[in-house]
């Protein structure tokens, strides 16, 4: 599997021209995938009827040769692509959230003044009528301010030196630019010799030099700016240019940016021979609990909140250099940990580590645990974390005694009730390998019919059937069919996750037979 990680990159001081340009392509691009999600309004909404997954590839097909035409009014043929896969993978996000909250808003990418007042004045009508409620109206009309003018970004979906974007190296100078295709040929610009030039050097195999010409350009050069540790990784570049992927065109605070997908050093992984569960701490920081294979616990500790006064990059390091040392697969609470009702002192609340910054912890850790030779961190559901007895299983309320004991009511386990929720989730894991997933089957007049609600599978099989092995070829094909959908609810995500590792899935499927 690749890791990747983004680096923020700033386009250094671009001129007038330059930042007109860029201006150009943000609008263009927000106008032109607005228009597509315009466009096929009403096929998606009926799409979002269907009980079947819907795949990016099947929403490309929507696209006829007419509309793709009509896209080249807005000027975007240099990132024509990328717009259709970007169109594609918003429209196929939005299905995937509908099926889960029916009540979920069509995507709305860029809102022009004349949209902003048109879908104003329809939200005021909805709440005057009483179709809406006066919370309902405010997140709706707040969201709507929000957009109002909002410019998309530009996605670039390819590395390449002749389209889309690619990275430029001046080695006398230790310098690095991007080169932005913006234009199609009709509003190319016209470009002469630049003394600059004579040293570029293309980032890619051979570091071929750019090409100093007059002519039309079709193409921007822009030197970038950027701190140590993204020095670093364009060096590594350098060396290997095919760790460089996709990236995206921001504009955020009247300043540019170039968001580029990088390829993580591919590394040996190690196999992991401990877990280590890290949750969020009572008390502010971090906890952390490592277990052996078998559940025992090796090593318990709290990462101090002092640390959180250098942000989340600190801990990521920290919990990294632990993890190697222990060989240990990280397990981590998903969704940045919103839902394990965790009981914060009030004098805690500012130490506290926030969703924003555990998000943020597991997102680093994705990428700087591989580089430790580690497999990536598992996120696993943080319900009842720091109510469940880690010894067995029992959830309630009454198990917390106190602000700092855990006692459980039914096998009598205590402990300090600031380590519990970090011992869990290093024994969670474990469990979740254990337990099977659980497939219904229940008899017809017709026959039989084999179902799981969580992943929307259903197969039906003969009155006469003895031998399930048909309902298992059939799921086998639905897992990979499900490989191509974007999967929103964590839930199914986790079960699909598991049968799609599965090594045999007789062994990881519990019938229940009604």
């Amino acid at each position: 599997m690749m890791i990747f990680k983004t680096l923020m990159l700033q386009l250094y001081k671009p001129g007038k021209q330059k930042r007109d340009l860029m201006d150009t392509a943000l609008l263009r691009y927000s106008q032109a995938l607005q228009f597509l999600m315009d466009t096929y309004r009403n096929e998606i909404i009926e799409l979002s009827k269907s009980e079947t997954d819907i795949t990016q590839h099947l929403i490309l097909k929507m696209i006829d040769r007419e509309t793709a035409k009509s896209l080249n009014r807005f000027d975007i043929q240099p990132f024509k692509d990328s717009l259709l896969l970007e169109f594609s993978a918003v429209a196929a996000s939005y299905l995937a959230r509908r099926k889960n909250h029916p009540k979920t808003g069509y995507p709305l990418p860029f809102l022009d003044a004349q949209s902003y007042s048109r879908a104003m004045s329809d939200c005021v009508a909805q709440f005057d009528s009483g179709e809406i409620g006066p919370q309902r109206f405010q997140h709706r009309s707040f969201k709507l301010v929000d957009k109002a003018g909002k410019l998309r970004s530009v996605y670039f979906g390819r590395y390449a030196t002749n389209r889309d974007y690619c990275l430029l190296y001046d080695e006398f100078k230790d310098r690095f630019y991007a080169k932005l295709y913006l234009m199609n040929r009709a509003n190319s610009i016209p470009g002469g010799y630049c003394a600059s030039g004579l040293s570029l050097k293309y980032v890619w195999d051979g570091m071929p030099f750019m090409s100093n010409l007059p002519g039309q350009r079709r193409y921007i050069v822009v030197p970038l700016a950027f701190g140590k540790e993204q020095y670093a990784d364009l060096k590594e570049a350098l060396k290997n240019p095919r760790l460089l992927h996709s990236s995206r065109l921001v504009k955020k605070d009247r300043q540019y940016y170039l968001m580029v997908n990088i390829e993580c050093s591919r590394q040996i992984t190690r196999e992991a021979v401990t877990t280590m569960g890290i949750a969020r701490g009572v008390h502010g920081g971090l906890s952390y609990t490592i277990c052996d294979k078998g559940g025992g616990v090796r090593e318990r500790k709290r990462i101090s909140a002092c640390l959180k006064q250098s942000g989340a990059p600190d801990f990521s390091n920290t919990i990294a250099e632990i993890a190697a040392k222990n060989r240990a697969q990280v397990v981590l609470e998903a969704n940045g940990g919103k839902n394990d009702r965790m009981p914060v002192p009030a004098q805690n609340r500012e130490l506290c580590f926030s969703v924003r910054d555990y998000l943020l912890l597991a997102q680093k850790l994705k990428y700087k645990l591989p580089g430790k030779g580690l497999p990536p961190p598992v996120e696993v559901s943080s319900n009842g974390l720091f109510l469940t007895c880690p010894r067995c299983g029992t959830r309630t309320q009454r198990n917390r005694v106190t602000e700092e004991l855990f006692a459980c009511i039914r096998c009598g386990y205590a402990a300090e009730f600031e380590t519990v929720g970090s011992e869990n989730l290093a024994k969670r894991l474990d469990k979740y390998h254990s337990d099977k997933v659980p497939i219904t089957v229940s008899k017809k007049e017709d026959g039989f019919l084999c179902c799981n609600k969580i992943l929307g599978f259903r197969c039906e099989l003969p009155p006469d059937t003895t031998d399930y092995t048909p309902m298992f070829e059939e799921l086998d094909r639905f897992i990979g069919r499900m490989r191509e959908t974007y999967i929103d609810d964590s839930k199914r995500y986790a079960v699909w996750k598991k049968l799609a590792q599965a090594p045999d899935l007789r062994k990881s499927v519990h019938l229940l037979l009604r």
